[in-house]
């Protein structure tokens, strides 16, 4: 596996790289996420410092709660970035990652919210 990840919105204009040492795959299951994307969202966790990010100029953010603020490319709108405020950390979203992670989910987030549609994904030990 390489020592980092490349990631990359649909139409390529926001693209980052990821220091593959970051933490698993994360599933949250908020009803925010659902919203967003239709699904549970898959993340990784990243240090914002962490974070080599081009095309920045091509995000469009808002402010999704006191919490935190989500970033989605204005040319294609690829679901890209949320940004947990007073941690320093950005979520990227998994699917962005080109290629194999060697990552698995290694933790569900609000799994009480869950739809009754799907069941949990399995963790990683």
């Amino acid at each position: 596996m390489s020592e980092t990840l490349h990631a990359s919105c649909h139409c390529g204009k926001v693209q980052m790289t990821i220091p593959a040492a970051s933490v698993g795959v994360l599933a949250c299951h908020c009803g925010d996420c659902q919203k967003m994307h239709g699904n549970f969202n898959a993340f990784l966790a990243v240090p914002k410092t962490e974070v080599e990010l081009s095309g920045a100029d091509a995000l469009v953010w808002y402010q999704s709660s006191d919490a935190s603020r989500r970033a989605f490319c204005g040319t294609c709108g690829g679901r890209v970035l949320k940004e947990v405020t007073a941690a320093g950390r950005w979520l990227v979203s998994a699917g962005l990652v080109d290629g194999p992670t060697g990552k698995r989910i290694i933790k569900n987030l609000w799994e009480q919210s869950k739809p009754d549609w799907y069941d949990l994904p399995v963790t990683a030990p």
